[in-house]
């Protein structure tokens, strides 16, 4: 799914209607039937009911005027509170108001404390409260009566629609300015908008709904969005069905470099990721004092023993012989349980640089790279990157927290400057190679923080590099599939506590799944 940022959907609305002929004022029509639409179905007993609408001077104040109109025609009773400021609407609006008001729908100014009184009484009373305030243009936090109107909504009828986007929140950012409406259900127009699905302004949205209104295909072409959000429906077609003389040999062979003493369990599980998404040949190199756990914890998988440093990590004498065994394999992961003693961190660095298939590259072979992350743009074949926000604060040396206010803008930024495909890991893992939109994912949640999750996806990524998928869609694909996978996890158990080999167990399901529906399709 595209999102569109305020500026572009600008662009889009000004081919339709100054180069395509599409009247504006059929747009804002098509808009507002299109949410009258929505309201029936999500709320049945509520279109006919009270309903309070609370609409601004501009565009967005325009659909709700028409949706006021429609909901009067419908045998509803809604009642519009204007907060224009004492300006004159023009345009749209202005027309939109006039049919509104000529369809009975009553219009109330609001100006100071007893406009606001009214409004509050209003929204006590009403089944159904939409916020046609400000839209997705608003700059800088909300001020004055319009973040009492805000409060005034939150603090009200507990079934708050916006349109476009809920007020407060900007359509060219990603998260919010200050006050904002905290919506039931957002009807946005067009397309989607970036903010209503990432973590700063999901909570505000609530359900979204992404309505048509009738702009020409042909307007949004060579409009870039801002990125993409990764659902089932994106995922759907990369699963298809193998071929009848399908052999292990042909499904990729992967190689996983990870594990130290005590860390048994993380190489493990990120060679059972891989196995579960679909790997024909998995190979563990780890030091070699391991291989008695990898073996019975694993049989499937085969080992190549490391040696190991005094610390029981594997020492630089284990490069040569990864290097030769990567030659025969298709993609590498690296870094689970691997250790951050300082030969094993200077191995990982070499075998980051020198192996020549594609690889993914997580914790330890992460955090060799702290205070060096220059380094990164080093490599004879494609990576992929996939930290958490912890691991990526101490490649760049920053706190986590500042790595999460400026992802948006950094890992885009350091894709390109690393030549990699970054995934940063979290709620909505953002993932990009620094030369698109960037891409959110929309599956998983606060069920997957527990141990070993990082590892999983680590396999679950190198299998795809293996299948020969790209950087990009091997870090997009393996996101969204390892998130699915704990969902559905997390739906069998009923509860916290799911474990990270659960989770890689269930990736064939919602591999079976999405290609059952393909073979329907």
């Amino acid at each position: 799914m595209r999102l569109y940022s305020a500026s572009a959907m600008r662009e889009i609305d000004r081919r339709a209607i100054q180069e395509m002929g599409v009247p504006s004022l059929a747009l804002m029509e098509n808009a507002a039937a299109a949410v009258v639409a929505v309201l029936r179905e999500e709320f049945p007993s509520l279109p006919g009911g009270r309903a309070a609408v609370l609409c601004g001077k501009g565009n967005n104040g325009g659909d709700g005027f028409a949706v006021a109109r429609l909901l009067r025609e419908a045998g509803g009773a809604p009642e519009v509170f204007l907060f224009a400021g004492g300006e004159a609407l023009a345009g749209d609006a202005a027309l939109q108001l006039e049919k509104a008001r000529s369809a009975g729908v009553p219009v109330v100014p609001v100006a100071g404390t007893e406009g606001m009184a009214a409004v509050r009484a209003a929204l006590d009373g009403a089944g159904l409260a939409v916020d046609a305030l400000l839209g997705t243009g608003t700059r800088g936090a909300v001020s004055g009566l319009l973040a009492e109107a805000i409060a005034a909504l939150n603090a009200g009828c507990s079934t708050v629609v916006s349109l476009d986007v809920p007020s407060g929140l900007s359509g060219d950012r990603c998260a919010p300015h200050g006050p904002a409406v905290r919506a039931a259900l957002t009807v946005t127009l067009g397309f989607a908008k970036p903010v209503l699905f990432t973590p700063e302004g999901e909570p505000f949205a609530g359900k979204v709904v992404v309505a048509d209104i009738g702009l020409p295909p042909r307007a949004s072409e060579g409009v870039a969005p801002l990125g993409e959000a990764l659902g089932e429906v994106w995922a759907r077609p990369l699963f298809p069905a193998r071929g009848p003389l399908a052999h292990k040999g042909g499904c990729g062979r992967v190689l996983i470099v990870a594990g130290s003493a005590g860390k048994a369990g993380a190489a493990l599980l990120a060679a059972r990721g891989a196995l579960r998404a679909g790997a024909g040949l998995v190979t563990v190199a780890a030091p070699a004092p391991l291989l008695p756990a990898l073996a019975g914890g694993l049989p499937e998988a085969m080992a190549l023993p490391l040696p190991a440093t005094v610390e029981g990590t594997a020492s630089m004498d284990g490069l040569t012989p990864v290097l030769a065994l990567a030659r025969e394999c298709d993609a590498v992961g690296m870094g689970p349980g691997l250790g951050t003693f300082a030969e094993t961190a200077a191995l990982a660095r070499e075998l980051y640089a020198a192996l020549p298939v594609p690889a993914v590259a997580d914790a330890d072979a992460l955090n060799a790279f702290a205070g060096a992350e220059g380094q990164l743009s080093r490599h004879a074949a494609p990576r992929v990157l996939t930290p958490h926000p912890g691991e990526m604060g101490r490649l760049l040396g920053l706190p986590a927290s500042e790595v999460l206010a400026s992802r948006y803008e950094s890992v885009p930024e350091k894709a390109r400057a690393w030549g990699a495909a970054l995934l940063l890991k979290g709620h909505r893992t953002l993932v990009s190679d620094g030369a698109g939109p960037w891409r959110l994912n929309l599956s998983g949640g606060p069920h997957m923080a527990a141990p070993g999750m990082g590892d999983v996806l680590t396999g679950v990524v190198a299998a795809l590099l293996a299948r020969g998928f790209s950087p990009l869609d091997a870090a997009s694909l393996g996101a969204w599939w390892h998130g699915a996978a704990a969902d559905a996890a997390f739906e069998k158990l009923g509860g916290y506590g799911i474990l990270a080999s659960e989770v890689a167990d269930a990736l064939p399901k919602i591999e079976g799944r999405l290609r059952g529906q393909n073979a329907r399709a």
